[in-house]
């Protein structure tokens, strides 16, 4: 409805509400309205204290009942509220649970009467996924990932991840297909807009293409023969003809180069200058690199596998293909390839052949400063000259130094007796003991002019082709970024690999259909730190028709550990990484499945705090606001620690249970902790849970999971 005012049912402090009721009429600013009994009771509230009476001003009917304020709000206030509401609510859930949670109503109050805050302020924010993420020990699975990969733009990526912010969230969905990347480049007209590659998956088909990715690459990283991949000697001939070996433990040919594009285009686009030897050489060498990861992967292409052909009964199966749809996003500009390949000689510098005329200029250079080396060594010979040489110091007879007029580049000078100076040329510089002058011939001061005018026209010239090959890499950067965004997704198929090896971790089934089928799933930040023996246990949830899991036990049994497992795994799935699980059976019966879920949210730990008033329990009832906004997709994963807990017992039941039940509808699948035995019955006696309990063997915990 549109409800045109506020109407504050007052009662004790625990118990007074607001509610909203349409009365067309225009009302003064304090009135009666009489309520019955009943409807009170329709309200939801109970053990009211009647208000003191006020004169009647409306000419509504009174009837018996207790009597109300009314106090009239502005219907652009009112507005606004609705609006607060159904952006808390997600998609428009309108359930109990739902307008509780989401604090709804607004307490206000008539003159002269004050009403007390509401549960939850609408300043009070919660940013779920980043607080899910942390909680689940999230960060330290991308750490481990990111020390597996070489090369800049894959770590980059891993750590853009690392930012799992509802906001960070928002922008990624907005940039995927349409722009990816923030830098002035690639916002100016015209410029075509690279779909950007993110670590995470955004559905389970894309995640299918990611294992399937690994799988791949666990053949060509297989070096004992454990995947029984028979590659049949394959090698490939890069680009410098040498026959590389495919597979045997060696991995893609990515290793030794940063690839950090990034780092030198922004060189040109936010400090606005002109790449040179460095920069220029990096980005050849880059392109190069790339051209052996093409080759590599066209080889790839062509590698069959005779077992799956004899299975399926095809002629050919090709045993590599996600890796090469990867390397396909390669795009090199041969011309440009070439063109940065030639731009430098062998010492480094910018080819005189590629360049004429600055192989011209340096050609004047060094002929000139041969005649004017010439020139001196003939003055030197000369008697009437020998006899004014300040020979004392021991330096050497012919130096060069700074021009005394300011000039640029140095002077060719020979060290005279001050008394001489003045007949021989122009003194540059002096000794400290005063006995030398550095003096610059007459006969080579012409020449020596010509030479710096030469130097300067070379210097032009090699700003010049620096100013036209960083135009060049510059008209190319979006060929060059989508070729380094290939290898830096190939370089995270590598760093999940070896993640996975590590972790000793298996590649699961993956449908969209909100089911975790696992044997002795083992906590992966517990294998990280290298414990010896780290407990597993077989999980299940959304089998069977199941959406929740309800885990009891008594405390330090290790719940928490498994509420947390179960959302880690979620995530590392989403992000490609093998899962710390057993094999599955060669019959078939057990299959590892690890659907996609997204969003995955978890409450985990207390988030009290003085500083924004938040107690224990409230903290709780915003999560669960949160919570409910955010899981209106049949395919979410939210995970509660000690649902209803910091209350009284019986509200604390009350709550779970309506929350839970709110969930359901959702379609999502829910796993949470509790000590309520209300809970452990609900769960008992609702076909859509599964209760499962820590094991206990003489008193002590096992921290195994018994469903």
């Amino acid at each position: 409805h549109q409800p045109q005012m506020v109407v504050t049912l007052p009662g004790t402090q625990q118990q007074q509400q607001t509610v909203y009721y349409e009365i067309p009429t225009q009302i003064p600013s304090v009135v009666t309205l009489p309520v019955d009994a009943a409807t009170a009771q329709d309200c939801g509230i109970s053990a009211l204290q009647p208000v003191a009476d006020v004169q009647q001003e409306s000419s509504m009917p009174k009837k018996e009942g207790i009597v109300y304020q009314v106090v009239p709000n502005e219907q652009q206030q009112t507005q606004q509220q609705q609006q607060q509401q159904q952006q808390r609510r997600g998609n428009g859930d309108n359930s109990p649970a739902s307008d509780y949670f989401s604090n709804g109503a607004t307490s206000s109050s008539a003159t002269g009467s004050t009403s007390p805050p509401p549960l939850l302020s609408e300043d009070q924010k919660l940013d779920l996924f980043q607080r899910s993420s942390d909680t689940l020990d999230f960060p330290i699975i991308l750490e481990a990932l990111r020390t597996q990969c070489v090369t800049t733009p894959g770590k980059e990526m891993v750590n853009e991840a690392a930012d799992q912010s509802q906001e960070k969230q928002l922008n990624r969905s907005r940039k995927k297909g349409n722009a990816g990347n923030d830098s002035k480049a690639i916002q100016r007209k015209g410029q075509k807009q690279l779909e950007v590659e993110y670590l995470i998956a955004e559905n389970a088909e894309e995640l299918r293409q990611r294992y399937q990715a690994v799988s791949e690459m666990q053949r060509l990283l297989d070096s004992d023969g454990t995947t029984n991949t028979n590659l049949r000697d394959a090698y490939y001939k890069n680009r410098r003809g040498i026959q590389v070996t495919i597979g045997k433990g060696n991995p893609p040919p990515i290793e030794g180069m940063s690839f950090d594009l990034e780092s030198i285009l922004r060189i040109c686009s936010d400090e606005g200058e002109v790449l040179e030897g460095p920069e220029i050489l990096e980005i050849s060498m880059m392109m190069n690199a790339m051209e052996d990861i093409e080759l590599w992967g066209r080889a790839l292409e062509h590698i069959v596998d005779e077992v799956g052909a004899k299975e399926e009964e095809n002629s050919s199966s090709n045993m590599f293909v996600e890796i090469p749809r990867v390397v396909h996003g390669i795009d090199l500009n041969t011309t440009l390839q070439n063109l940065l390949e030639d731009a430098f000689d062998t010492q480094g510098k910018l080819s005189g052949k590629t360049f004429p005329i600055l192989g011209q200029l340096r050609a004047q250079v060094r002929t000139m400063k041969a005649d004017i080396l010439q020139t001196l060594d003939s003055i030197v010979q000369l008697p009437s000259i020998k006899s004014k040489l300040a020979l004392e110091s021991g330096g050497p007879l012919v130096s060069e130094v700074a021009s005394n007029n300011g000039g640029t580049g140095g002077r060719l000078v020979l060290p005279i007796n001050p008394k001489y100076a003045s007949q021989l040329g122009i003194v540059h510089d002096s000794s400290r003991s005063g006995k030398t002058v550095y003096v610059e011939p007459s006969e080579i001061v012409g020449p020596t002019n010509e030479l710096r005018q030469i130097e300067h026209e070379l210097e032009a010239e090699e700003a010049r082709v620096w100013r036209s090959l960083t135009e060049q890499v510059w008209n190319n950067q979006y060929d060059l970024r989508k070729s380094v965004q290939a290898v830096a997704q190939l370089d995270l198929i590598v760093a999940r690999c070896k993640l996975g090896q590590r972790l000793r971790g298996v590649i699961p089934i993956v449908k969209d259909e909100g089911v975790i089928s696992l044997r002795d799933a083992k906590h992966p930040a517990l294998l990280l730190r290298k414990f010896e023996k780290v407990v597993g246990s077989d999980i299940s949830l959304g089998a069977n028709g199941n959406q929740g899991l309800v885990l009891t036990g008594p405390n330090a049994g290790g719940k928490t550990v498994i509420l947390k497992l179960l959302g880690l795994l979620a995530l590392m799935s989403r992000s490609g990484i093998p899962i710390p699980a057993a094999y599955g059976d060669l019959n078939g019966e057990y299959q590892p499945r690890v659907d996609f879920f997204n969003p995955v949210l978890a409450d985990i730990g207390d988030i009290q705090s003085v500083d924004s008033d938040l107690s224990t329990f409230s903290g709780h009832m915003l999560v669960c606001r949160e919570v409910l906004a955010l899981a209106q997709t049949g395919n979410a994963l939210v995970l509660m620690d000690e649902l209803g807990s910091g209350t009284d017992p019986n509200q604390g039941v009350a709550i779970a249970q309506a929350l839970l039940e709110a969930l359901m509808n959702t379609g999502c699948r829910v796993a949470i902790t509790t000590h309520y035995m209300q809970l452990k019955q609900l769960a008992s006696s609702d076909d859509r849970f599964s209760v499962a309990g820590m094991q206990f063997v003489g008193n002590r915990p096992t921290y195994k999971l018994l469903p």
